[in-house]
Protein backbone atom coordinates (compact mmCIF):
# COMPACT_ATOMS: atom_id res chain seq x y z
CA UNK A 1 0.00 0.00 0.00
CA UNK A 2 1.27 3.65 -0.82
CA UNK A 3 1.05 6.46 1.11
CA UNK A 4 1.42 10.27 -0.53
CA UNK A 5 4.50 11.82 1.19
CA UNK A 6 2.19 14.29 2.90
CA UNK A 7 -0.54 12.07 3.82
CA UNK A 8 -1.18 11.86 7.55
CA UNK A 9 -1.57 8.17 8.87
CA UNK A 10 -3.02 8.06 12.26
CA UNK A 11 -3.15 5.14 14.05
CA UNK A 12 -6.48 3.98 15.58
CA UNK A 13 -7.70 1.74 18.43
CA UNK A 14 -8.42 -1.43 16.97
CA UNK A 15 -9.62 -3.43 20.17
CA UNK A 16 -11.86 -0.61 20.84
CA UNK A 17 -14.49 -2.05 18.45
CA UNK A 18 -17.33 -4.58 19.45
CA UNK A 19 -15.65 -8.06 19.93
CA UNK A 20 -18.14 -9.49 17.12
CA UNK A 21 -16.62 -6.73 14.55
CA UNK A 22 -13.03 -7.57 15.63
CA UNK A 23 -13.80 -11.38 15.53
CA UNK A 24 -14.99 -10.49 11.84
CA UNK A 25 -11.84 -8.56 10.62
CA UNK A 26 -9.50 -11.15 12.08
CA UNK A 27 -10.94 -14.44 10.74
CA UNK A 28 -12.13 -12.88 7.33
CA UNK A 29 -8.57 -11.96 5.27
CA UNK A 30 -6.80 -12.53 2.54
CA UNK A 31 -2.97 -13.56 2.49
CA UNK A 32 -0.53 -13.12 -0.41
CA UNK A 33 1.89 -15.32 1.00
CA UNK A 34 -0.56 -18.36 1.22
CA UNK A 35 -3.00 -17.11 -1.45
CA UNK A 36 -5.68 -18.50 0.28
CA UNK A 37 -8.99 -16.63 2.34
CA UNK A 38 -9.94 -16.65 6.21
CA UNK A 39 -6.77 -17.75 7.80
CA UNK A 40 -6.79 -15.40 10.00
CA UNK A 41 -4.87 -12.19 11.23
CA UNK A 42 -2.61 -11.67 14.13
CA UNK A 43 -1.53 -8.63 15.69
CA UNK A 44 -3.87 -6.22 14.46
CA UNK A 45 -3.23 -2.64 14.41
CA UNK A 46 -5.37 -0.01 12.40
CA UNK A 47 -4.83 2.79 10.80
CA UNK A 48 -6.75 6.04 8.51
CA UNK A 49 -5.99 8.97 7.34
CA UNK A 50 -7.79 11.25 4.83
CA UNK A 51 -7.94 8.96 1.75
CA UNK A 52 -8.37 5.39 2.92
CA UNK A 53 -8.48 3.33 6.23
CA UNK A 54 -7.41 -0.24 6.94
CA UNK A 55 -5.97 -2.67 9.36
CA UNK A 56 -2.56 -4.28 9.31
CA UNK A 57 -1.62 -7.24 11.02
CA UNK A 58 0.46 -10.52 10.62
CA UNK A 59 -0.85 -14.21 8.77
CA UNK A 60 -2.08 -16.17 11.40
CA UNK A 61 -0.27 -19.43 9.48
CA UNK A 62 3.10 -18.07 7.46
CA UNK A 63 3.14 -14.32 9.46
CA UNK A 64 3.13 -12.26 6.09
CA UNK A 65 1.35 -8.73 6.25
CA UNK A 66 -1.99 -9.02 5.90
CA UNK A 67 -4.10 -5.60 4.99
CA UNK A 68 -7.84 -5.31 5.18
CA UNK A 69 -8.78 -2.04 3.66
CA UNK A 70 -12.08 -0.20 5.28
CA UNK A 71 -14.53 0.51 2.85
CA UNK A 72 -16.59 3.67 4.68
CA UNK A 73 -20.42 3.67 3.84
CA UNK A 74 -22.35 6.89 2.94
CA UNK A 75 -25.84 6.79 5.00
Amino acid sequence: MSSDVNEVIQEVDFFQRPKDEQADFLSMTWCNGCELMDLGMIDPQEYQSESRHWIEGKCQVCSAVVITEIQEEDE
